[in-house]
């Protein structure tokens, strides 16, 4: 898939994901809590959304031609961040995000819902959602930051 094509089915998932959560964060404003299957929806187009992310990310330095390459979410966004393409308050956003993600698909178990509700009220994913929409318009000095990055 060219790199455009990526960008716009990105921008795509993005919004359709969005749009769950927009009106999942519609009912808690209204007083209502969240039954199991909006629960469920809420931990999948969250899950959707922070790996499009992920994926996003890994494409930018892939298509800028990244020396290395990165398999690990915090790992690219660290990269992203260094080279300039997002700034340091995204880049803790999207760790959070990881790390919320993590918790909720690998330590299911001890997943807090508070914290799922308090993410859909305050639209925290929203910054996400811009990350994701947002075009790449990469100068010359971050693309040549990506092409030639080492540790």
């Amino acid at each position: 898939m060219k790199f455009q094509d990526y960008l716009q089915k990105t921008k795509e998932t993005a919004t359709v994901e969005k749009e769950i959560l927009d009106q999942l964060s519609e009912i808690l404003s209204h007083g209502k809590e969240l039954d199991l299957i909006q629960v469920r929806a809420a931990k999948s187009a969250l899950q959707v959304l922070i790996e499009n992310a992920i994926g996003k990310g890994k494409r930018i330095l892939k298509y800028y031609q990244c020396p290395m390459v990165f398999h690990k979410g915090k790992e690219v966004f660290w990269v992203l961040a260094e080279t300039g393409v997002i700034d340091e308050e995204f880049q803790t956003t999207i760790n959070q995000a990881i790390g919320f993600r993590n918790s909720m698909f690998h330590d299911y178990m001890n997943f807090d819902e508070e914290t799922l509700v308090k993410i859909l009220k305050e639209n925290q994913y929203s910054r996400i959602y811009e990350f994701l929409i947002a075009p790449m318009d990469l100068n010359e000095t971050m693309i040549k930051r990506i092409n030639t990055f080492s540790y």
